[in-house]
């Protein structure tokens, strides 16, 4: 059938025929067809009566929109820094040499179309090649004959959504809220089984495997008889041991293995004898140096399954604000903790909370920024993966605290795994009488819905991201008024990360004076290790930890033998930093930001010019276009590197890029160049 018989016409009613439904419609005709046709979008435009210019303006702005039909395979190779310097661009030169085509290209029959990846956001189990959607790490050239020939798979995350949701919540409850929330307890607890074995499968663990494992280990456990419940996870962070498996008993994790598929059998064993089983080398030095807030729960508890997460603590502290029915008192906590927002710019979340909440005008919004587009960067869709809830319940106690009536959670557009999982915990909390109307039984109501996006680093800038959500290019818009004062559709509007809300509810439950005894004030910090390390994965340090800390002792140090030569803070927005820094604590505004968390490990034979041109090459194609100083001063800039250097000519030009561009992602596209040229100037003068 083709696109405009029953099946797309359905497609395209479901939707509202609303501008702000652009971007929806323009991901669901991807899905279903594979690329967008000018048929299409003159569908889509009539559909929604939006010009069709500006339909074909928004459609060429996203990167993810594909216009021309990609062959019937698609392979795409990871070749950003953390997959670059693991191997990543051999990979994808085999790839071009055994497939006999241009990377970019489609092959003569229309079979394959070969592309590079900025990023495949696996970055601890690097490099990563996508064949027919699904990713694959630890890919080596040994593999590609493999990759490259086996059968079309259904997905990248093909078991992102759960097969059957959790049991109904118990029915006829009734009292004050937290009465009703101890019988929901309750209830968890009677379903808890005595042992589960809780299989890490988020984003890295599915690459690497986790996947099989975890089908193998139910085949073998009911082969074997053996009472537990086995249960997929997302990634306790641990990526470098992944496929990982907890032994969970009494919901506490009483231990933890590496285990792939073809293992399974030993492991039971172990299990069910106590024969021999090795633990991955490393784990208790990894596990030791952290403060695991946000991470408690992640790689543990079914992110499925509501009632294991209740049972886990969460709701607790929702419960218990909103029976007290003081809003105030949560923005008091938030207050008193310091809670700074973690999408890189570290703005007080209190200062923005009472805006929003002292502005006039109905009905407020929240915004949950879940994009995370950035290369190298991965802690927010981790967060998704793993407890869902958590970051749901930071989102209710910030609509409660601010009086906001409805909330969009936007994830990016190939976070698959991350969107199912936070779908299901929305879908849950509102059967279990957690979130919708009347939450537990009060007059206190959220309606909660997720957009998916279509690429587009800009859209970490908050201004952005509403242009986008209301169907236009996404574009900063100029300041003020700001958001939370004029914000989606000209309402009062919150915009937070994940990371930033997930830290609600512990800073609520223990009080704000708890979190800000945490960092020196900071509270806790989420950091992506990758790169040239032993243990890559993803962590949690109280803010003021050092780079020595995250990289040798939690990150085991260099991966290859040869000493570590710099590491790259915070991606493309992110600095590269000398080791007589590595010392310095990582504090927002100090000498060594930690910026939205990511930190790439070079060794002593990696390039560092060849890695500040691949991040600003990325901020190249990533640019909006909006002003001049970011489209064209990051072009030329990039140009500029290809030769010699002339270092003044270049922060001259980088000068202006950062005081002259519109927000603060165009002002920090310079920052890698700059901090290349000042810490590693030999590498820039050959």
């Amino acid at each position: 059938m083709g696109l405009f018989g029953p099946p797309a016409v359905d497609l395209l009613a479901r939707f509202p025929r609303e501008r702000t439904w652009l971007l929806p419609a323009l991901g669901a005709v991807q899905r279903a067809e594979g690329s967008v046709s000018p048929e299409a979008l003159a569908a889509i435009a009539a559909h929604l009566r939006v010009p069709a210019s500006e339909v074909w303006g928004v459609a060429t702005h996203y990167p993810e929109i594909r216009l021309t039909a990609p062959g019937r395979r698609l392979v795409r190779v990871c070749t950003g820094v953390s997959c670059r310097i693991a191997g990543g661009v051999d990979l994808l030169l085999e790839c071009e040499r055994r497939l006999g085509v241009a990377t970019g290209a489609t092959t003569a029959d229309g079979a394959v179309t070969l592309e590079a990846m900025d990023c495949a956001f696996a970055c601890g189990v690097g490099p990563v090649v996508e064949v027919g959607h699904r990713r694959v790490g630890r890919v080596a050239r040994t593999d590609l004959e493999r990759l490259l020939g086996a059968p079309a798979g259904p997905g990248t995350f093909a078991a992102a959504a759960p097969a059957v949701h959790a049991p109904e919540p118990p029915r006829g409850v009734a009292g004050t809220p937290l009465a009703r929330f101890a019988a929901l307890r309750e209830e968890a607890q009677r379903r808890r089984r005595a042992l589960r074995l809780v299989v890490g499968q988020g984003s890295c663990g599915e690459a690497v495997g986790a996947g099989e494992t975890l089908e193998a280990l139910r085949s073998e456990t009911a082969a074997r008889g053996l009472d537990a419940a086995v249960v997929a996870a997302g990634c306790d962070g641990m990526c470098w041991a992944a496929p990982v498996v907890h032994r969970v008993e009494a919901g506490q994790s009483t231990g933890t293995w590496t285990v792939p598929a073809a293992d399974v059998p030993r492991f039971v064993e172990h299990v069910v004898s106590g024969a021999p089983y090795p633990r991955p080398a490393g784990a208790a030095e990894f596990l030791a140096a952290q403060r695991r807030v946000l991470l408690e729960r992640c790689g543990v508890i079914d992110p499925t399954d509501i009632g294991a997460a209740i049972d886990a603590g969460a709701y607790a502290a929702l419960a218990q604000a909103i029976d007290i029915a003081d809003p105030t008192r949560v923005l008091a906590e938030v207050r008193a903790s310091g809670l700074e927002g973690r999408g890189g710019a570290y703005f007080q979340a209190a200062i923005k909370w009472a805006a929003c909440r002292d502005a006039p005008g109905e009905p407020k919004f929240l915004v949950v920024n879940a994009e995370e587009g950035e290369p190298g960067i991965v802690k927010d869709r981790h967060l998704m993966e793993g407890d869902p809830h958590g970051v749901l319940e930071g989102m209710l106690l910030c609509a409660f605290a601010v009086g906001v009536s409805r909330a969009i959670v936007y994830v990016h557009g190939e976070a698959d795994l991350a969107a199912a999982r936070i779908a299901t915990a929305i879908e849950q909390a509102q059967a279990w009488g957690l979130l919708g109307e009347r939450i537990l039984g009060t007059d206190f109501s959220l309606a909660v819905e997720v957009r998916r996006g279509l690429g587009g680093f800009v859209l970490g800038e908050e201004t952005a991201l509403l242009e986008s959500i209301e169907g236009r290019r996404a574009m900063p818009r100029t300041r003020p008024p700001f958001p939370v004062a004029s914000g989606l559709w000209g309402r009062p509007t919150v915009i937070n990360n994940v990371e930033t809300l997930a830290a609600v509810p512990r800073i609520v439950e223990r009080g704000g004076a708890w979190f800000a005894a945490l960092g020196g004030g900071h509270g806790t910090k989420l950091f992506g290790l990758s790169g040239h390390l032993r243990r890559p994965g993803v962590v949690e340090l109280e803010t003021g930890a050092t780079l020595r800390t995250l990289l040798e002792v939690v990150g085991g140090g260099s991966s290859s033998g040869r000493p570590l030569r710099a590491a790259i803070v915070g991606g493309p927005s992110g600095s590269v930093v000398h080791p007589r820094s590595f010392d310095a604590p990582l504090v927002p505004r100090g000498p060594v930001n930690p910026g939205t968390g990511g930190v790439v490990a070079l060794d002593a034979a990696a390039s560092i010019r060849d890695a500040v041109r691949t991040l600003l090459a990325f901020n190249v194609r990533e640019s909006c276009g909006k002003c001049t100083p970011c489209r064209e001063g990051t072009a030329r800039l990039a140009a500029m590197l290809e030769g010699p250097v002339d270092a003044e000519r270049v922060r001259a030009l980088a000068e202006v890029v950062e005081a002259a561009s519109l927000c603060g992602l165009g002002q920090a596209a310079p920052y890698a160049v700059l901090s290349g040229l000042a810490e590693f100037p030999e590498e820039f003068a050959r």
